[in-house]
């Protein structure tokens, strides 16, 4: 699903303005899923300045450069509301920036990164950085592509850290490139690429192919125990913001074993 938003979004934005921003918003959900809270505040940053060059190039025609020092960030968002009524969407001239306002001003001036007496912000930081990234994300989506803010919503909920490199789909079946895996990883890794939708029991069962079927459904009972996954009456199967930290957590030992 994150290929489709990136492509979706590259057919109406500047193809490396949508890399930067792409970049910038994976590492806010990563750190945000892996309760790295300050460096997804830090890199809250980067989405900032990546959403202003967007809106500059469509108010303005042109953007500077990726990588350029932008001095005042704030009041380069606040100029935006300057604008003529006629000469840009609303979202563009007033809500897309005070919401990046609100990003930046937690960036810079809420003590993140640095020692203090307070009692500690982070979360709560990380996690209003976090909405508002989604919100200003979906945004541009149905900006683009004149669908709902729900529909936005949906394809923006979808892009979570992928263990793109472990599995490979052909027509309906997915299949684990790792052989070594256990059946509990394996189930987790493809319900983690199937994110946010859910899978049938036996969709699982047909695309891992364990030996015994009643052991198999009993694992997903104990995977829904331990709150990893919501195995529901209808026979679904949805991955838990627990599960998806555990493959995140173990992506790596997933591939090297």
């Amino acid at each position: 699903m994150i290929d489709k938003v990136t492509n979706d979004l590259k057919t109406a934005i500047p193809t490396d303005l949508v890399d930067f921003l792409m970049s910038a918003y994976y590492e806010i959900k990563e750190n945000y899923l892996l309760e790295r809270h300050e460096p997804s505040e830090l890199n809250g940053g980067k989405f900032v300045e990546a959403c202003y060059r967007i809106i500059e190039q469509a108010t303005k025609g042109s953007y500077t450069a990726v990588g350029a020092h932008m001095p005042d960030m704030i009041g380069k968002l606040r100029a935006f509301e300057q604008l003529p009524a006629t000469s840009a969407i609303e979202s563009y001239r007033i809500h897309i920036p005070r919401a990046l306002c609100m990003i930046y001003n937690i960036r810079n001036k809420r003590g993140v990164g640095h020692l203090g007496g307070d009692v500690n912000p982070n979360f709560t930081d990380s996690t209003m950085i976090c909405a508002c990234a989604d919100w200003i994300l979906a945004e541009l989506l149905r900006i683009h592509y004149s669908c709902s803010l729900n529909e936005a919503q949906k394809l923006v909920d979808s892009i979570v850290t992928r263990p793109t490199f472990l599995v490979h789909k052909i027509a309906d079946i997915k299949r684990i490139l790792n052989p070594k895996l256990k059946n509990r990883d394996q189930v987790l890794v493809l319900l983690a690429s199937e994110y946010p939708n859910p899978v049938i029991d036996n969709t699982l069962f047909n695309w891992i192919e364990p030996k015994s079927k009643g052991t198999f459904m009993n694992l997903l009972k104990q995977l829904h125990t331990e709150r990893l996954i919501e195995y529901t009456s209808d026979k679904t199967c949805s991955i838990l913001p627990t599960g998806l930290k555990y493959v995140d957590k173990n992506h790596k030992s997933f591939l090297n074993s």
